[in-house]
C-alpha cells in the first residue's frame, strides 16, 4: 500500500513543499482543536506562484526527477490528485494532538485541507478504493481505511484525516519508518491520504475491535467539524498571529498541551507550571536569494518574571571585534545570564538535587552560575582542508578540516570564580601564577588548547601566537558590510560564510558524473546569519537568513534546480548499474557447433 500511496504523495507533497499562505486567517484553521501540541502550515497559492513564474511546472518537476519507466505513471496519478476534488491551492495543515495515557492510543494526528468539489472527491475516493464504504453523519460524510486504521471525514467544504500516532515511538513516522509495530504508517504515507488513501487497497473486514476504533475516530472527527471559537487553537493568540503572517510555512509548538495530555507523567508539576502558557512559533519564506526564517518564543508569566529579574542583556562586541583577522570564517556570539538558569532550577525544586550532586567539588549550583557573566564569543577564521601526517604511521597523509579560533568567556563575580578554580574538582588540573591560572602538568599542557584563564576572561585558542594578538587587542576584525549593525544590540547574534568553506571542498575524491553537480551546489549559497532579540518583557524574536550568491533568482526555485540536477545524475547511475548489471546475469550465448 505504502508503494500505491507513495507514488500520489509524491504530487501531494511536491505542492505541500512548495505551499505558501495568505494574509488572512485561513478557513481550514477552524477544525484545529486548541489542545493540538504541533501544529504545521502549509499553503499553496503563494509558492506556487513563485515557481510557476520561474519556469517550474509539475510536468517538467516529474519529468527530471523520475525514470521513464516510472515518469508516466506518476504523472497520471498526479492529474488524477488535480481532479480529486482538493483545493490544491488551499492551506493544508498537519496537526498532532497528544491525549490520554499511552496504553490508550488516544493521540493522534489529523491533516486538514479545502475542498473545491466533495462530489469529485467522492468519486475519486470511490474510484481508487476496493470495496469502498460509503457513511453519513450528522452534516458529513465519512469512510474507514482499514489499512491505516485512519478515518477520512468530508462536508461541502472541507477534509479531515485522522490516525492514531504513539507518541513514545515518534520516530517511526518518519518517511523511512519504523521496524516495530504501529497504528499506522508514516505520516508521508498518510498525508497522502487525504488526497489519495489506500489506492487499490485489498478488501478487508471490519472486526469488532475495528469497529470500537471507527467510533472512536468518527466521534473525533465530528468534534473537529463542529468545533467552537473558543476551542479552536486560532483563540491561542501566538497561533492567530502566526496565521496572519504572509509565511510559505510555519509551525506552532504549544508545550502545555503535550504536557498535560498525560503522555508525559512523568513531568514534575513544577515545570508544568513554569511552562504554563508558553508557546513557541516559526516561519519560513523562499525570497529571492535567500531563505529567511522567523521564530517567536512567547513565555508564560513565570518564565517571564525570571527574564525581567535580571533584565535585557546585549552581546559585547568588544569581545568579538578584536579579533585579529581578515579571513573570518564565522563567529557566535552570546549574551545571557547564567542566573536565569539558577531560577529556573529553583522553580522546578530541583536546586536540592543540582547541589547534592555537586557537594563532592565542594561548590554549589550558585556558586557555578556566578562565576561568570554570561558573556560568549567563539570565532573562526583561514578556514582550510589540509593534509596531515598520522603520527602513528610516517608517511600516510589524510586530509581534514583546519582553521584558527578563539573561544572567550567573561568572568563574573571574582570570589565564585576563583572557588571553581581552587575547589576539589580543579585544584589539581590548575595552579595560580600571579594574576593567571595554568595547566599543573606540562605534558597535559601540551595536548589542551593555547588558553589564559584569569579574573577577567577565560580564553582558549586554536595556537598561542593567535591568542596572544587577541589577548593583545590590537587586531581587529574584517566582517561583510552589514553583519556587525545586524548583530548589534542582540542576545545571539551568528554568522557563517559558507561560500569559504565550500570553496575548499576538494573534488578530485569525487566521480566524474558528480562533479558538475558539487560545483553548482559550491557555487549556490552565499552564508548564513542568525540573530535573537527580546521583543518584549515576555515574547523573543529571532531570525536566520541564509543568503544565495545569485540574489535575482527565488531561493526554492535555485534549490529545485540543483535538486533536479542531482536527480538526473542519481537516475544516470541507476540506469548505468542496471545495464551493468544485465549484462553480467545475461544468458550465455551457446556457442557450440553441433556435430
Amino acid at each position: 500500500m505504502k508503494k500505491s500511496i507513495s507514488k500520489v504523495l509524491l504530487a501531494a507533497a511536491t505542492t505541500a513543499v512548495m505551499l505558501s499562505s495568505c494574509s488572512k486567517t485561513p478557513d481550514e484553521s477552524r477544525y484545529i482543536p486548541k489542545t493540538a501540541g504541533v501544529v504545521v502550515d502549509l499553503n499553496a497559492k503563494q509558492l506556487t506562484t513563485k515557481l510557476v513564474t520561474n519556469g517550474i511546472t509539475m510536468d517538467k518537476l516529474f519529468e527530471a526527477t523520475q525514470s521513464k519507466d516510472t515518469s508516466n505513471e506518476v504523472m497520471k496519478a498526479w492529474k488524477d490528485a488535480e481532479n480529486s476534488g482538493i483545493d490544491m491551492q488551499s492551506h493544508f495543515f498537519a496537526s498532532f494532538v497528544f491525549q490520554g495515557q499511552p496504553a490508550e492510543h488516544k493521540s493522534y494526528i489529523s491533516l486538514t485541507a479545502s475542498l473545491k468539489d466533495a462530489d469529485k472527491f467522492e468519486a475519486y475516493l470511490k474510484k481508487n478504493i476496493a470495496n469502498f464504504s460509503l457513511k453519513t453523519q450528522n452534516d458529513f460524510k465519512y469512510i474507514w481505511e482499514e489499512k491505516q486504521h485512519a478515518v477520512i471525514g468530508w462536508n461541502k467544504s472541507a477534509v479531515i484525516y485522522i490516525s492514531a500516532v504513539d507518541p513514545s515511538n515518534l520516530e517511526k513516522y518518519n518517511p523511512g519508518g519504523s521496524s516495530s509495530p504501529d497504528y499506522g504508517d508514516p505520516i508521508i504515507d498518510s498525508a497522502t491520504a487525504i488526497i489519495d488513501t489506500a489506492v487499490a487497497v485489498p478488501a478487508a473486514l471490519v472486526t469488532t475491535e475495528d469497529d470500537a476504533q471507527i467510533k472512536t475516530w468518527v466521534a473525533e472527527v465530528d468534534h473537529l467539524f463542529h468545533l467552537k471559537k473558543d476551542e479552536t487553537a486560532g483563540s491561542i493568540e501566538p497561533f492567530a498571529k502566526l496565521l496572519k503572517e504572509d509565511a510559505d510555512a510555519g509551525i506552532f509548538v504549544n508545550p502545555e498541551a503535550i504536557y498535560n495530555s498525560g503522555q508525559f507523567t512523568m513531568i514534575p508539576a513544577n515545570v508544568k507550571k513554569l511552562m504554563e502558557g508558553s508557546f513557541y512559533t516559526g516561519t519560513v519564506n523562499f525570497e529571492n536569494g535567500k531563505i529567511v526564517f522567523n521564530g517567536h518564543s512567547y513565555m508564560g508569566k513565570e518564565m517571564a518574571a525570571i527574564y525581567k529579574k535580571y533584565g535585557k542583556k546585549e552581546i559585547d562586541m568588544d569581545m568579538l571585534k578584536k579579533y585579529p583577522s581578515q579571513n573570518i570564517t564565522g563567529f557566535i556570539s552570546y549574551a545571557f545570564d547564567f542566573r536565569m538558569i539558577g531560577d529556573i532550577v529553583k522553580a522546578t525544586g530541583m536546586d536540592g538535587m543540582v547541589n547534592l550532586m555537586m557537594g563532592k567539588s565542594g561548590l554549589s549550583m550558585d556558586d557555578v552560575l556566578n562565576a561568570f557573566e554570561g558573556q560568549l564569543t567563539y570565532v573562526a577564521s583561514d578556514f582550510a582542508i589540509t593534509k596531515k601526517e598520522s603520527p602513528y604511521f610516517p608517511g600516510e597523509f589524510t586530509e581534514k578540516p583546519d582553521a584558527k579560533w578563539i573561544f572567550s568567556l567573561k568572568v563574573g563575580n571574582k570570589d565564585a570564580f576563583n572557588k571553581i578554580m581552587t575547589s576539589p574538582m580543579l585544584k589539581e588540573v590548575f595552579t595560580k601564577e600571579g594574576d593567571h591560572y595554568v595547566v599543573v602538568n606540562p605534558m597535559a599542557a601540551a595536548t589542551m588548547p593555547a588558553m589564559s584563564i584569569n579574573e577577567k576572561f577565560v580564553t582558549l585558542g586554536s595556537d598561542s601566537v593567535l591568542l596572544q594578538e587577541y589577548l593583545g587587542g590590537k587586531g581587529h576584525i574584517k566582517l561583510p558590510d552589514g553583519i556587525e549593525g545586524k548583530v548589534k544590540g542582540s542576545m545571539l547574534g551568528g554568522y557563517v560564510d559558507i561560500e569559504k568553506i565550500a570553496s575548499v571542498i576538494p573534488e578530485d575524491k569525487m566521480e566524474e558524473d558528480e562533479k558538475p553537480v558539487a560545483k553548482k551546489a559550491k557555487e549556490l549559497l552565499k552564508d548564513v546569519t542568525f540573530v535573537s532579540k527580546a521583543d518584549g518583557g515576555d515574547v523573543q524574536h529571532g531570525e536566520a537568513v541564509l543568503t544565495f550568491k545569485n540574489k535575482d533568482q527565488n531561493s526554492l526555485v535555485q534549490l529545485i534546480n540543483l535538486g533536479t540536477e542531482a536527480a538526473k545524475v542519481m537516475q544516470a547511475r541507476k540506469a548505468k548499474d542496471k545495464a551493468y548489471e544485465d549484462s553480467i546475469f545475461a544468458a550465455p550465448v551457446d556457442t557450440t557447433v553441433a556435430q
